[in-house]
């Protein structure tokens, strides 16, 4: 190997000229602007002679059987060129062998011997046209010296296409076959996966290769059922108390369901089982019972053949009485045809009942409502317990509480 230093010296002292101080002032280590300090110094010599051409012979008083003189006249243009703008300029500095040496090529299974006179690996590949792409594999390394007898491995990387469940990325792979580059690539395929081509398949360059994943799993759905308040009238408990005889509770519809998924997307949905838990109802006891007057027992006792009292409330006269809890209602929150059970409409003025408490057709008198008939029944309507009619336009100015009617 050959090992080049330049100790480039003045020539005459009376010829030199003087060099810039921008240069001068700059690092004496740096070899580049020694070489380039020096060299000026040859330039101005040339000047002097009035000397024109490259390759002009100089003769430095120093060192002068060291270097050729086609080397420093070359360093003299480089100077007038500015230091090593060009790679001409940097290949004529170049540092090579004297004689080349032998050394063999194993690319990709292939072997071929080849001789050169560069320095390291990768410099003598590259004078042989041999690349060294991204993702290639070099042994020794490029950077390495090369040595007489020298044997080089290389190792293309290939490129592919790689497509897991429509997301695509490219790939610079070593591997040998499909299975090869999906593990390279963390893949862990599962058995209901399809891959193209089949993971045995050899490796080519700007080969694709196409995952579809494929999922089957099971799902939990959970729909609630909300528990609902039920009104039982209790003979028991004194008129107008309220007690909860059975707290609610919701229910709920558990499904379970097998969905297959294809690159992410549900492709199929199967009820696998569903179990129901019915909710608990609320069931909330008013009393209805009236402790009879003493006065009226006493009287019984004594004639039990009088006719009852008929009651009163201001100006009107009331067969009874009667402490009811009134809610109301119209024809679109009743949700049915509109048509009450005696088929009248819905209006103020009607008040669905409990035929079984108030038949069908009593006229009554409700305060803060006004006179209304018995003229229709519902499901929740049990016991002591009224609906009151209102037509689509009526002011709905009733508040649901319990009342003191009169049955006319």
């Amino acid at each position: 190997m050959v090992a080049i230093a330049i100790p480039i010296t003045r020539t005459q002292a009376n010829a030199r000229r003087s060099v810039p101080e921008s240069v001068a002032a700059r690092a004496p280590d740096d070899p580049s602007e020694s070489l380039r300090i020096e060299a000026a110094d040859i330039t101005a010599a040339l000047s002097a002679r009035e000397v024109s051409g490259a390759t002009a012979s100089v003769r430095p008083p120093l060192g002068a059987g060291l270097f050729p003189e086609p080397l420093l006249a070359e360093a003299a243009r480089l100077v007038v060129r500015d230091a090593f703008p060009t790679p001409e300029s940097r290949a004529a500095l170049a540092i090579t062998r004297n004689s080349p040496v032998s050394f063999t090529v194993h690319e990709d299974g292939f072997t071929a011997g080849y001789s050169s006179n560069q320095m390291t690996v990768g410099l003598a590949l590259g004078a042989q046209g041999i690349r060294a792409g991204a993702g290639d594999l070099i042994t020794p390394p490029l950077n390495s010296e090369l040595v007489p007898g020298a044997h080089v491995y290389s190792r293309h990387a290939l490129d592919v296409r790689l497509v897991v469940a429509g997301t695509e990325q490219r790939m610079l792979t070593h591997g040998q076959t499909v299975g090869d580059v999906l593990g390279q690539a963390g893949m862990t395929l599962q058995d209901l996966d399809r891959v193209t081509p089949s993971v045995s398949k050899p490796v080519s360059a700007g080969m694709t290769i196409k995952v579809t994943t494929v999922r089957d799993t099971t799902e939990a759905v959970e729909e609630p059922i909300e528990y609902v308040s039920l009104i039982q009238y209790d003979s028991q408990l004194a008129t107008g108390q309220r007690m909860i005889a059975q707290g609610g509770e919701d229910g709920a519809v558990h499904r379970e369901y097998r969905v297959r998924s294809i690159n992410g997307q549900e492709t199929r949905r199967e009820l696998v089982s569903e179990t129901i838990t019915p909710a608990t109802d609320e069931v909330v006891s008013i009393g209805t019972y009236v402790r009879p007057a003493p006065a009226a027992v006493a009287a019984a006792v004594a004639a039990p053949a009088a006719p009852a009292p008929v009651a009163s409330v201001g100006d009107m006269v009331c067969s009874r009485t009667l402490n009811v809890y009134a809610t109301w209602y119209t024809a679109a929150s009743a949700g049915g045809s509109g048509i009450t059970a005696t088929g009248t409409g819905v209006y103020k003025g009607i008040v669905a009942v409990d035929p079984r408490v108030i038949p069908l057709g009593t006229r009554m008198y409700i305060p803060g409502y006004g006179y209304a008939t018995a003229a229709d029944t519902g499901g929740a309507i049990r016991g002591n317990h009224i609906d009151l009619g209102y037509g689509a336009d009526d002011v709905k100015d009733w508040r649901t509480r319990w009342v003191d009617i009169c049955v006319l």
